[in-house]
């Protein structure tokens, strides 16, 4: 009898194992499954955010040469108190253009919990991707919020050269901003094209400097000096924190 028992015993347990081994393993398939589909939907993503990419760095461009032509025609004012119409150098154009990121497909595999199934390296290197996006949304919100103060006088007077020279001030304040926005959203274009080599059209560093008007002091003989005493104070500010 207790042989029996202990006969029936291990049978119960034996199928329990069995059924145990075929529920993971049918958790398993569906967790391969769900990863191989989101693998798809994230490259389907990825491919649309090439030509979104694209399509931004063209309308870095196009703001930034809008932006110098709204500078150019705010300093001429500036310079010129009372001109009329006819004598400026152009018009202010108080627009940008901008084309959405996608990342449905990366909100998605993280809200379903799909990303622990998948290789740690593989989630690092999507998430700093998506950081980096979302980082270029960040910069054009700040331009665009930058834009609707610009262009606020517009609504009520679009006449530019009936400024007064505080707001024409004013005005070449907000522009230089914007300016500024927008010349970091290049910078993160070229961020993103050097990380992640796919995606391509971006402005290059030399490009980007000129911009901003900068010039690299590290490399002229009459900042040698200078530049010494701030490197020498820098490290000396690591050293103190190890």
């Amino acid at each position: 009898a207790w042989r029996d028992f202990f006969v029936h015993l291990a049978t119960i347990s034996l199928g329990l194992l069995i059924a145990l081994g075929l529920e993971a393993t049918a958790e398993w398939l569906h967790h391969r499954h769900q990863v191989a589909e989101t693998r798809v939907a994230l490259q389907q993503e990825r491919e649309a955010n090439h030509r979104i990419f694209a399509i931004n760095t063209e309308y870095f461009w196009n703001d930034t040469a809008i932006l110098q032509n709204n500078l150019l025609v705010l300093d001429y004012l500036r310079k010129h108190p009372g001109a009329r119409p006819a004598q400026l150098p152009g018009v202010p154009i108080w627009v940008i253009s901008y084309e959405p990121m996608v990342d449905s497909a990366w909100k998605t595999a993280n809200l379903t919990g799909v990303v622990a199934f998948m290789p740690q390296d593989e989630v690092v290197t999507n998430a700093e991707l998506y950081r980096l996006l979302d980082d270029f949304e960040k910069l054009q919100q700040k331009e665009y919020d930058q834009l609707l103060l610009a262009r606020s006088y517009s609504f009520q007077e679009a006449d530019p050269t009936h400024l007064t020279p505080t707001e024409i001030d004013d005005e070449i304040k907000l522009t230089h901003q914007m300016l500024a926005w927008n010349i970091g959203k290049g910078f993160n274009l070229l961020y993103i094209a050097r990380e992640f080599h796919d995606f391509t059209h971006a402005p290059s560093w030399n490009e980007l400097t000129q911009l901003g008007h900068k010039s690299d002091l590290y490399s002229q003989p009459d900042f040698k000096a200078a530049f010494d005493l701030t490197k020498k104070r820098i490290d000396a500010a690591v050293a103190r924190s190890e």
